[in-house]
């Protein structure tokens, strides 16, 4: 312990304490800016600021059992007792590490995670027609003739509707008006089976 002074030049003092600081009428702002004597092996040395004193406790130059004496004070105390200084000892709270699973012998140990599965698609099935059908070959079908398209798409009975009032439509030179509703509807009809069709092939429905 005898390299414990460092910067300030050790002095002994006796059994009178000595003088507080001059002209300070305000407390520090930190608790650990005031300054301490500390008395080892029958010596008095310092004084020394709180965070001084916080470097000599981490080179194990003093304990909490070690005395010391506030500036301007006349009660000698253990460091650990003393308020400001008290901050020093506390033991450094540490992440404690989750504690071991144990069970007996033959016990089955279930772990519980917080993940979650993948959900899976839902796909609501109307029971509408669908199939890989081309909207183009339909259109170009109830071009060529009536109806034609319809039955590409598996709608038969509105194909021939659609041909028989073409043709009766035809006699007042109105036929054109079935013939582009047929393309049109032909179209739109391929259109959604094959959407339909999609969707059940990416739902993992049988198709």
């Amino acid at each position: 312990m005898s390299d414990l002074p460092e910067n300030p030049p050790a002095r002994r003092i006796g059994n009178i304490a000595p003088p507080g600081p001059s002209d300070r009428s305000i407390d520090p702002p930190h608790p650990l800016d005031a300054e301490w004597f500390i008395h080892i092996d029958g010596a008095t040395y310092g004084p020394y600021s709180g965070h001084r004193l916080g470097e000599f406790l981490k080179e194990d130059r003093i304990n909490g059992a070690t005395q010391v004496l506030l500036v301007g004070t006349e009660n000698w105390v253990h460091a650990s007792e003393d308020l400001r200084l008290a901050s020093l000892f506390r033991p450094a709270r540490q992440n404690q590490p989750p504690a071991p699973v144990t069970a007996a012998a033959g016990a089955t140990v279930v772990q519980i995670t917080n993940q979650m599965a993948p959900q899976p698609i839902m796909f609501m099935d109307d029971g509408s027609p669908f199939g890989p059908k081309s909207p183009g070959v339909a259109l170009l079908l109830s071009f060529l003739w009536c109806g034609a398209g319809q039955i590409y798409c598996g709608r038969v009975g509105k194909g021939i509707l659609m041909f028989l009032g073409a043709v009766a439509l035809w006699f007042v030179l109105l036929g054109w008006i079935i013939q582009i509703w047929a393309m049109v509807d032909a179209y739109k009809t391929a259109k959604q089976m094959n959407l339909r069709y999609l969707r059940r092939l990416q739902a993992g429905q049988p198709v």
